[in-house]
């Protein structure tokens, strides 16, 4: 069985639900921006009950 561990949402982003790849400063297509830690799950939009956020990596965590 062939896993994707890729971006599910359009262009490259990260959607609801998936695991996060990399620690870092999020933004959404809506222009929340949250700070997510690696191998945790994208949580749901608090305030769009019903609708996927769809994040890419503004920033990345360096040691």
């Amino acid at each position: 069985m062939s896993r994707r561990h890729g971006p599910l949402g359009p262009n490259g982003e990260w959607k609801t639900g998936q695991r996060v790849p990399a620690t870092g400063v999020y933004t959404d297509q809506y222009g929340v921006t949250t700070f997510h830690e690696a191998g945790a799950t994208f949580p749901p939009c608090i305030d769009r009950k019903g609708e996927a956020a769809y994040r890419t990596l503004s920033q990345a965590r360096t040691a």
